[in-house]
This record gives structure tokens, sequence and C-alpha cells, in this order.
């Protein structure tokens, strides 16, 4: 989503880390120098695909691919293809400190990519985790919006600093999302954010007028 501000970076995954041990590590390498574009992500069109990947780490291999198969089983609804692929250690070399689980989901449609994610917990059921992720995914589609509830405040930021003015459609306008639009208010006080809907936390558009110059 951010390359289609123009915004240019990698990220590696080097191993997970769960609570409450953690020790996950990655590597993300950007390329600076480049004003941002504005965004227009409004509506999501058509679903055209769902991919996913659920993961277990210190933990037998089924937990992994019972997640799996409970988020597949809720996705069918959508009459598309699905690929969810399994990673775990079992076996091999697992350099992860503490047991973990989780699964992510992504829909690609016409006009965007939304993700929906669930982690497991002690006590909690393989397939209860799966479910979350579809659910939470199918949740967010169903309101015909470009973001999901978690790009939907991610996004702001970006759009403030983009030169020009984006427009966002988002699944949600969560708790995370307002204290996002109020430090951008507080922060880059020239920029302009005009919010429609968005009550009870429901599907909003957003308009902000952004760009480094704001500064």
């Amino acid at each position: 989503m951010l390359a289609k501000a123009g915004f240019d970076f990698s990220v590696s995954l080097v191993k997970r880390g769960h609570y409450p041990r953690g020790g996950g590590e990655v590597i993300v390498a950007t390329q600076g120098g480049s004003k941002l574009r504005p965004l227009e992500l409004v509506s999501s069109g058509r679903v055209l695909s769902v991919g996913g990947l659920s993961h277990c780490v210190r933990l037998p291999s089924h937990v992994a691919v019972r997640q799996a198969r409970a988020a597949e089983e809720v996705l069918r609804t959508l009459k598309v293809p699905i690929r969810i692929e399994v990673e775990h250690y079992e076996g091999g070399p697992d350099p992860h400190l503490g047991p973990g689980s989780g699964i992510t989901l992504w829909a690609i449609t016409e006009r965007s990519i939304l993700g929906g994610d669930s982690l497991g917990e002690r006590g909690k059921p393989a397939e209860q985790v799966g479910k979350e992720a579809a659910s939470a995914l199918l949740k967010d589609l169903s309101t015909g919006m470009a973001l999901d509830s978690h790009a939907s405040d991610m996004l702001l930021v970006y759009a403030a600093l983009a030169s020009g003015t984006s427009r966002l459609g988002g699944a949600s306008l969560t708790s995370h999302a307002r204290t996002v639009i109020d430090l951008i208010k507080m922060i880059l006080p020239k920029v302009s954010i005009r919010i429609e809907g968005g009550a009870d936390e429901g599907p909003f558009l957003a308009e902000i007028q952004g760009g480094l110059s704001a500064l």
C-alpha cells in the first residue's frame, strides 16, 4: 500500500517473537529522498483472491495446519481462490525463544489489499485463532472500503506527509485512528483533515491535505 505513495522499502523476517519472551527480529531497508505522493484509496472493489500464512514455533506442526484449515472454511463464502501457506519448525533448527502461533490473511481486491490476523495463546484452540482472523477480514471487506481496520490508522500518517490531497476509505474509525488524527493536528497544525462517517467505530472517509511543506 505504501508503494502507491512512492515509499520504497523492504522487510525481511529473521525470526519470530511471541509473548512473554519475545526475541523477534526483522530487517527493514528503505530509500529516502523522494516526496510522498498523495493516496487515493477509497473503495476496495471486487475480491479477487485470498492468501495467508499460518505459523507456529516450538509447537507441533498440526497447530499451524488447524489454524489454516479453520480460516479457509470461514473464507469459502467469498467463492474466490484461497491459498494459505503453513510455516513450522518441527524436526529442524528452531531459533525462537518460546512457543507461539498465529495467522495472517490478506485479500487482494481490484483496488486494494486488506488483511486480518490473530495470535494463539495458552488454552486457545487453533481453530479459534483461524476463525478470528478470517472473521476480522470478512468484517472489513463487508464495508467495501479500501483499508482494513489496522491500515486505516497507519496510512493517515503517510497521507499527512504526502504532497497533495489524499482520500482514504477505512473500514473502522478505531480509537487508534482517532488518536493518530489528534496527534497529526498537534504536530502538523497546517495539515487539513476532514472525516465523514466513523460513528461507533464504523467505516469512514478521510480527506487529508498534507505535505512536508506543512511542517
